[in-house]
């Protein structure tokens, strides 16, 4: 399949979102045991609870991991050669305007919207891969507002 690599990319970054979002909501969590309104419910060994910490650490190492692989996807995609690759690189991960694919590309907007027309016209998860993108901008805007809150050290509760 052409462009594979795009949906590999597509499912690594949704696999980061998640880990993201389950840091956050585990971090606000243990916030809720150590300083908030479950700071004098008692745990026992056995409880899910009592292990956040480990979980929060294990979580960032994935974490890690998965940004290394994503930089390093990164790193292999840009040697990708011809214009369709450009096209669809600077389109969908760097999140350029196809008027600005054009300029730095050097071609004119006209055959670069044609260009990315016949691409699109290929390749059917380009129409549920640009829905999904505001989903994971969401997303991604509701992780930061949480990691905000947290650091101002206001209580915050996601249930």
């Amino acid at each position: 399949m052409r462009f594979q690599w795009l949906k590999d990319y597509q499912e690594l970054e949704e696999q980061i979102l998640y880990y993201e979002w389950n840091l956050n909501k585990s971090k606000l969590e243990l916030a809720r045991w150590i300083s908030g309104d479950l700071s004098n419910v008692r745990l026992n060994n056995k409880s899910r609870s009592s292990s956040l910490e480990e979980k929060i650490e294990k979580i960032s190492n994935e974490l890690v991991l998965l940004n290394q692989d994503k930089d390093e996807m990164l790193r292999l995609i840009k040697t990708f050669k011809g214009l369709e690759n450009e096209i669809i690189r600077m389109k969908y991960i760097e999140g350029l305007s196809l008027e600005q694919v054009a300029e730095k590309t050097r071609y004119s907007a006209s055959y670069i919207r044609k260009k990315h027309a016949e691409i699109r016209g290929k390749l059917d998860f380009l129409d549920e891969y640009e829905a999904s993108f505001y989903d994971r901008q969401k997303k991604k805007n509701e992780i930061d507002y949480y990691d905000k809150q947290r650091e101002s050290e206001q209580q915050i509760s996601l249930f």
